[in-house]
């Protein structure tokens, strides 16, 4: 990958091969997903287990994805086996909400979301949890290596714009927060 020191990388710059896609592929056999399309600057690499894999879901990011800047987008089918329902606190990632006023909370990479430090745990926040600012607020998960997404302001969560085990694209607004005064 290239990239112009101290600027984040473009979809133009990004950059994979043959063993980035191997290591998305081992990735995606081991877990439980049943389908896969993943989209990273030129390269499109879509799987399924035990059948085709899925139509890309869209998304709210999808008609960013179109455009140059966009570093990546990705879009995963739900595994098949049951998941563990969102907290009841939480209103659906798409639910509408005024942002006015609001501060949003970005991926810090593409990855996996997760709400919790560990299966069976419980959320590191919800919808009307007060943070202060560096407050760990959720994990992104890519290859392994887990990202912490940290807040720099204190205040009330009003939303999270992700669900559970979704795969996020960097920049992608997380949680919106309602800060202190």
């Amino acid at each position: 990958m290239t990239s112009n020191p101290g600027s984040e990388p473009t979809a133009g710059d990004l950059r994979i091969g043959t063993e980035e896609i191997s290591e998305i592929l081992r990735a995606f056999e081991a877990s439980d997903w049943t389908g896969m399309h993943l989209r990273i600057g030129g390269v499109t690499v879509s799987v399924g287990k035990d059948a085709p894999p899925p139509e890309p879901r869209p998304t709210a990011s999808a008609a960013a994805a179109d455009t140059p800047s966009a570093p990546a987008a990705a879009a995963v089918t739900a595994p098949s086996a049951p998941q563990p329902a969102a907290p009841a606190a939480s209103p659906a990632a798409d639910e509408v909400v005024d942002e006015t006023g609001l501060v949003a909370v970005t991926a810090p990479t593409v990855g996996t979301f997760w709400v919790a430090p560990a299966p069976g745990s419980p959320p590191f926040v919800e919808v009307g949890s007060r943070v202060a600012a560096g407050d760990q607020l959720a994990i992104v998960e890519v290859m392994k290596l887990m990202n912490p997404v940290i807040t720099e302001i204190g205040g009330e969560v009003v939303a999270v714009r992700a669900r559970n085990a979704d795969l996020v694209e960097f920049g992608q607004t997380l949680f919106l927060i309602r800060p202190d005064d």
